[in-house]
Parts: structure tokens; sequence; C-alpha cells
């Protein structure tokens, strides 16, 4: 029963309401952008869902950004993060701003019409689902990293909502890494129990802080394989703890 929750977990059960439109990438389809128009058109997306964000992180949220100092580190790096809100992608945008990145999502999020525009000027990758596409999106996603741009990934794969441990990662996202040869930074969303203000307008949720950890140095363990299970590992282990340290919400008495 218990192996059968963990398999769930990396399930993408989580229903918003929102249904995308179907979407069929072309076999030319441009996963990765560059040039200097995308990159301003970049530089306006990011800055806007900050400004947006501003109130709820302020007013709703009682938001707060920790380990600012290791950005520093956010080039041509793997960003991992729990994923564990809605507006994840966008909260981690707006919190990391300057430091342009893009993100992995499933190609279904491309079925939103103006949305996916703004989300794919922003900085989204869809992952494939055509075999042909999707090897090509690995060789360009290592590429990418060399290249010293930076690619956040959700290693657990699936949103859940609020979720009060870290799920079991799939190793995908670290082969990318391990083949690219980069830092990985681990990041992490803790939630905390509403004090003050916020006990008015978090009654029900979590307040919630976006943790930007020490960056990680892969292992060379002698062969691939070892070397990606080691990575997927510590790099859990190091994001478990760190949550379970912190994220106070959840903690049993």
């Amino acid at each position: 029963m218990e192996e059968k929750q963990k398999v769930n977990e990396n399930e993408h059960t989580y229903d918003n309401g929102f249904h995308p439109k179907e979407v069929k990438l072309k076999e030319n389809y441009k996963l990765y952008r560059y040039g200097f128009f995308y990159n301003i058109a970049h530089f306006i997306v990011i800055s806007l869902t900050k400004f947006f964000l501003i109130f709820p992180k302020i007013f709703v949220w009682g938001f707060k950004t920790k380990g600012k100092k290791y950005k520093k580190h956010m080039k041509g790096s793997m960003i991992v993060s729990n994923h564990t809100h809605p507006c994840d992608a966008l909260i981690i945008g707006s919190s990391l701003w300057y430091r342009s990145f893009n993100v992995a999502v499933l190609q279904s999020n491309l079925g939103f019409g103006l949305v996916s525009t703004y989300f794919r000027l922003g900085g989204a990758v869809p992952i494939p689902e055509d075999k042909k596409l999707f090897k090509r999106f690995n060789t360009e996603t290592v590429e990418h990293l060399k290249k010293g741009k930076n690619l956040l990934i959700y290693p657990e794969a699936a949103l859940m909502p609020f979720c009060d441990h870290i799920r079991d990662f799939k190793s995908g996202a670290f082969q990318f890494a391990v083949m690219a040869n980069c830092k990985i930074i681990p990041t992490v969303f803790t939630y905390h129990k509403p004090k003050g203000f916020y006990k008015l307008t978090r009654r029900k949720k979590p307040c919630i802080h976006y943790n930007i950890l020490p960056p990680y140095t892969i292992k060379d363990m002698g062969n691939k394989r070892l070397t990606v299970e080691t990575a997927t590992k510590e790099i859990h282990e190091i994001m478990s703890n760190y949550f379970n340290e912190h994220s106070d919400y959840f903690k049993k008495s």
C-alpha cells in the first residue's frame, strides 16, 4: 500500500478547473529561444510578473525569499524545486528576477492560448510527448546548460499543492545536469503557521517561503548511472532535511 502511494504522488492528478486545448508540436518546433528580442520580451514578462505578485506576496501569502546570496551561482545551473503551489514557477521567476532561466513544463501547458504565450516568453519550455521531439529536447537541454543558461525542473514531476513532505524524485532532471556537468541549485518551498496580520489572510492556508540552498557539485562516481543516482539521492536528502527542519506548519506535535 505504501509503494502504491509513492507512485501516485508522482502522477498528475491536480485539477484547477482550467482544461487546456490539445497541443501538437511541429517537427521543427523551436524548444529553446534565444536572441536580442526574446531577451527583451523575457525581461518584460518576468518584470510584469514580479509587479503583479507584489500584492499577494506581501498582503496575502506572507512570502519571504531566503538564501538570496546563492543567486550568484546561477549561471549554467540546474535549479530544482518541490512542486507544491499552482503559481510556483511564477513565484520563482519573480523571486530570481534578473537571473534569466527557463522552466520545463508539460506540453499540455501550451494549450491555454494567450496565457501560454505569456508562459513561453517567461521561459517555459514544453517537454515533448512525441518520441523524436523528446530526443531533441534531451540534446538541446544539455546544450542549453552548457551555454551557461539556467533551467528549472521539478523532479517530483507532479503538482501537489501544499504537500507536507518532499516526494520521491525522478532522475531525469539529474541526467541533464550530469551530462552538462553543471552545478545544481536546490530550492525549497516551505510552509509556516500564520502570525500577526497573516492570521486574517491565511486562516486556512500557511504562509509561503522560498528558500535557495547552497549549490551542489556533482560527484563523479565512475559511471553515468551511479553518478545520476548519487546526485538524485543526495539532493533529495538535502531538500528533505531542510523542509523537515523549517516547514513548521506541518510538524507533528
